[in-house]
């Protein structure tokens, strides 16, 4: 699977820690992610989504 810099940047990111968007976070930019079970994204009450990096997302960074 090719991935792009950007999203390659998010899974490393992501695999230290989870992150939590900022209102103005573009959702699209990682919905590819998200869409291959690279990426979790769990809605918060705030409107606010939490991202973590699934186990496929793990191995895709090896």
């Amino acid at each position: 699977m090719d991935l792009t810099e950007v999203e390659r940047a998010f899974l490393k990111q992501l695999s230290a820690e989870p992150w939590i968007s900022t209102p103005l976070f573009d959702h699209e930019i990682v919905a590819r992610l998200v869409e291959l079970g690279l990426v979790e994204a769990n809605p918060l009450a705030s409107g606010e989504v939490e991202y973590s990096i699934t186990a496929a997302g793990r191995a895709s960074l090896s």
